[in-house]
């Protein structure tokens, strides 16, 4: 396809609400956490998964609100690495960018690792094995070939793909509460046996599940009424997904207790209840709906990533080449292809060299909430810098600034402390090397252009 050599803008006013909102809730991927992520929060939170889905929207809801300090008064693309840079410097803004890429990058990774998993699950239902190496390639081409073709494109698949998905879970949960009379369970209600693996890690497993719900701000160039739309998605996100979070882990923990057997040790939940719960015929619908989650994000990771990378490039952070756009489908090409094979790089080396797909969603997933952690403190940070800079920082928000902080460095400490075994234990190493190495090339780049 022709190519344009100019830093060409993205197509202004495409993005309704809606499709906004879509494209912050598909990178969350609400279905995933009922899917993939409940066994291992109810192993650290036990009863008490729901309160620590609780404090993760609240303290999450609180760093919304930071973010919208900028939202609802400017916008552009890939403004979360605008935000930081503006106020904070272009030093710190270069981290926070490679920070966004690190995070965007790890949880498609992540995504990749799961689809493998629920591809092979279906093929293997029909007698077929496939190698997940294969898998991940031909999944990542699929992707890459919606990004490229457009955002508006993307966010109507990622919208219809999450629906699908969020509504057989629905119906799982309501199955599962109407068999139980739709009591309350008193063990959850009175905490009995929570936190078992300790609140800290629980409630950072707990924002791996809220990550990406600031997507939206990429997309500020392309929403309607962005100082509107972009505010309303981002808290409403974060809004939807608490909701889904607390609502469906408690019915799962319910329909655990209920044929007795350990929801922290399996590893596809809503297969085994729709089992015991007669509607096995659910099963091969939930691993289609599970596939369809993790494909929206994956896409939704590679789109935003795509769009933090083209905004680097106009700042000159990163070569002009990821700035230019393709002129029939107005979107950042270069940018969107090199993270989409990155990605894939990271997964198929994974795979080749014996990880297991559930592992690699797992490490992945845990590697990228090192960057979403320290991007939300520097938006946090650069919030209140700003209110500052236009002469209407008041008490609130010096306030809103300090709790999110405090409320962050929770899960922060945890991801340190106590030590993780191998090898989590050296992943703040690779991410502080790979933050090293973004200023390293900012200073490069600055020293020489």
């Amino acid at each position: 396809m022709a190519q344009t050599e100019r830093p060409s803008a993205l197509r202004g006013g495409s993005l309704s609400f809606m499709e906004v909102l879509a494209t912050s809730i598909a990178l969350i991927g609400p279905s995933m956490t009922p899917i993939l992520i409940a066994p291992y929060m109810f192993a650290l939170a036990g009863n008490a998964t729901w309160i620590a889905y609780v404090f993760g929207g609240a303290m999450l809801t609180v760093v919304a609100l930071c973010i919208n300090q900028f939202a609802r008064r400017s916008s552009a693309a890939g403004s979360m690495y605008g935000y930081v840079t503006e106020n904070l410097g272009p030093q710190v803004g270069a981290i926070g960018g490679w920070t966004l890429l690190w995070s965007y990058g790890f949880v498609a990774t992540a995504v990749l690792g799961a689809m493998a998993l629920f591809v092979e699950r279906l093929l293997a239902s029909g007698g077929l094995h496939v190698p997940s190496i294969a898998l991940v390639v031909v999944l990542a081409f699929i992707a890459w070939q919606a990004a490229y073709r457009g955002v508006q494109i993307s966010a109507i698949v990622m919208l219809a793909l999450e629906i699908v998905s969020v509504a057989i879970i629905c119906l799982v949960v309501a199955i599962v509460l109407h068999a139980q009379g739709f009591s309350l369970d008193p063990a959850q209600l009175r905490l009995q046996g929570g936190f078992p693996g300790g609140i800290g890690p629980a409630i950072a497993f707990a924002i791996f599940s809220f990550v990406g719900f600031e997507s939206a701000t990429a997309f500020g160039a392309e929403a309607k009424r962005p100082l509107v739309t972009i505010p309303r998605a981002v808290v409403g996100s974060v809004i939807f997904a608490g909701l889904f979070f607390v609502i469906a882990t408690y019915a799962e923990i319910v329909g655990f207790a209920h044929i007795h057997k350990p929801l922290a040790q399996e590893s596809f939940p809503l297969g085994t209840l729709v089992a015991a719960y007669g509607i096995g015929e659910l099963g091969i619908p939930l691993t289609l709906g599970a596939l369809c989650s993790a494909f929206s994000v994956c896409l939704a990771c590679i789109t935003t990533a795509g769009r933090i990378a083209y905004a680097m490039a106009l700042s000159g952070a990163l070569p002009p080449v990821f700035g230019r756009i393709e002129s029939r489908h107005d979107t950042p090409n270069i940018a969107v292809t090199v993270v989409t094979a990155v990605t894939l790089a990271v997964a198929v080396i994974a795979l080749a060299f014996g990880v297991a797909p559930i592992d690699v969603f797992n490490n992945c997933g845990t590697l990228s909430s090192f960057g979403f952690l320290l991007i939300y403190g520097l938006i946090s940070i650069a919030a209140f810098v700003y209110c500052r800079k236009i002469g209407q920082a008041r008490g609130a928000d010096i306030a809103i600034t300090v709790i999110a902080l405090l409320l962050l460095i929770v899960p922060a400490v945890t991801l340190f402390y106590p030590v993780p075994a191998p090898p989590q234990r050296w992943f703040g190493y690779f991410f502080l090397i790979f933050i090293l190495a973004g200023w390293a090339n900012f200073r490069l780049r600055k020293a020489t252009g």
